[in-house]
């Protein structure tokens, strides 16, 4: 196993933080995106609500990529530059986006909801596995 890539992590949380802002912003959310991010629209105002939980979780998310980079190792990837999108688009697909369906189907939120979201977690996971790519 190679190192993990700290500044790919960390930049990668930052733009996915970035992305969120501007998918739930201008995109698909709204005026009320501030309360949202602050956790202040009346659903659970537990540990992951906010600003904070999305920070943690963010980084959370780039760190598990940077786990998964640092075990192809570097020359692999050198070899297979593609790996970092097929890599990260593919945990997206293949696991989160399928765990938001059936958490939404069983909630019975509106489809287009779950297609943003959904949508927004792929753009992330691909912004995530380009800035790994960027970094090598």
């Amino acid at each position: 196993m190679g190192p993990i890539n700290w500044l790919a992590v960390i930049l990668s949380a930052n733009l996915a933080l970035a992305i969120g802002f501007v998918w739930y912003g201008p995109l698909f959310g709204g005026s009320d995106l501030f309360g949202r991010v602050s956790g202040d629209q009346g659903r659970g105002s537990g540990l992951l609500s906010g600003l904070g939980g999305a920070i943690g979780l963010q980084a959370l998310a780039a760190l598990m990529l940077g786990h998964n980079f640092a075990r192809i190792g570097a020359i692999t990837l050198a070899a297979k530059p593609w790996l970092y999108w097929m890599q990260s688009g593919g945990i997206a697909l293949a696991f989160i986006v399928p765990a938001l369906w059936i958490s939404y189907a069983h909630q019975r939120i509106a489809a287009r909801e779950a297609l943003v979201d959904a949508g927004f977690w792929l753009v992330v996971y691909l912004a995530s596995g380009t800035v790994f790519w960027a970094l090598r």
